[in-house]
């Protein structure tokens, strides 16, 4: 397990060291820690590319019962950030501001209007470069910590101004922030929230995969709906688990494309453990829906028995204080 503490300020070098005083000692009343969720797109289409270089898609998204803890404490200072990073999943997640949950806490503290130092414990559980959005929901579990410590403190938050510090954080961060289940539209910023029962699936992971290839990989006619995440949507409205034909993604034949190992290590999972097997997003996780808690432990210990991580999963709820119209 690595544990390491690093020291992050908006426009300032990086200090293995961090200043003179390190982090203060913390009151239980002083600090938050919460569940950052991980996700998997039940189903996801690409209805076009945009000016922006971003694509447009349309995807059903449902937050699991596996998920990082992310700790929290603000205190008097001048806008430093103080990550300590630890937990299973931990090798290879970045450590200076390219984490994601560091710039949601540079990005809180500047919301907040300064005067604040925020002090970070991430603990990864959730495999990195999965789909899974592990990086996303440490980021929301920030700003939703963040938000509460704030209104603590007699300084409340803006919903929309959080909400618009999601969506700049990236694609998938909004989603996290409502938690439950939730129709995302544009890039990924415009976030409807859906009825949330209780499904069952077993998750496994087949390989790693790149966002940003899987996407330049897209060939022109895989940038056309096919209305796959409204008919999911529906299901969950009617109370009812999605249809296995409209599970997936669409990206699963750019990721794959850009990812030969993961194609064929998706081909392996699917062969050798009874499914069927969707892909999340761009990978390298796959779902499948189970009828029962019993029946989705089984399932993953047949995929762990074949090489593969997994774990049987269910949805959870939405966080009741999110943001998401």
């Amino acid at each position: 397990m690595r544990d390491r503490l690093r020291e992050y300020s908006r426009g300032s070098a990086t200090s293995p060291h961090g200043d003179a005083r390190g982090p203060a000692p913390a009151t239980v009343a002083d600090v938050i820690v919460v569940p950052a969720a991980a996700k998997v797109n039940l189903a996801l289409e690409v209805t076009g590319r945009r000016s922006d270089g971003y694509h447009d898609v349309a995807t059903v998204i449902v937050a699991l019962d596996w998920h990082d803890l992310v700790g929290l404490r603000l205190r008097a200072g001048s806008g430093q950030v103080w990550l300590r990073l630890g937990g299973p999943a931990a090798e290879g997640v970045p450590e200076g501001p390219e984490n994601l949950a560091v710039r949601a806490a540079l990005a809180l503290l500047e919301l907040a209007g300064g005067g604040l130092d925020a002090e970070l414990w991430l603990d990864k559980r959730l495999p990195t470069a999965a789909g899974m959005g592990g990086g996303s929901a440490d980021a929301a579990a920030v700003l939703r910590a963040g938000a509460t410590l704030l209104r603590r403190r007699g300084r409340a938050l803006p919903a929309g101004d959080i909400g618009a510090a999601a969506a700049a954080l990236g694609s998938d961060v909004p989603a996290a922030l409502a938690g439950g289940a939730v129709l995302a539209t544009g890039r990924g910023e415009r976030v409807r929230r859906l009825p949330s029962p209780a499904y069952h699936l077993a998750v496994a992971v087949a390989g790693a995969s790149s966002t940003a290839a899987a996407y330049a990989a897209l060939e022109e006619g895989e940038r056309r709906g096919d209305g796959r995440a409204a008919r999911v949507a529906d299901r969950l409205a009617a109370g009812l688990p999605p249809a296995a034909g409209d599970c997936g993604s669409a990206l699963e034949a750019a990721a794959c494309r850009a990812t030969p190992r993961l194609a064929e290590r998706l081909g392996e999972l699917r062969a050798r453990v009874a499914g069927p097997w969707h892909l999340t997003g761009t990978g390298g996780a796959a779902f499948t829906l189970a009828g029962s808690a019993a029946a989705a432990t089984a399932l993953a210990a047949a995929a762990a028995a074949a090489g593969f991580p997994a774990r049987g999963c269910r949805t959870v709820a939405a966080h009741p204080a999110a943001d998401a119209t």
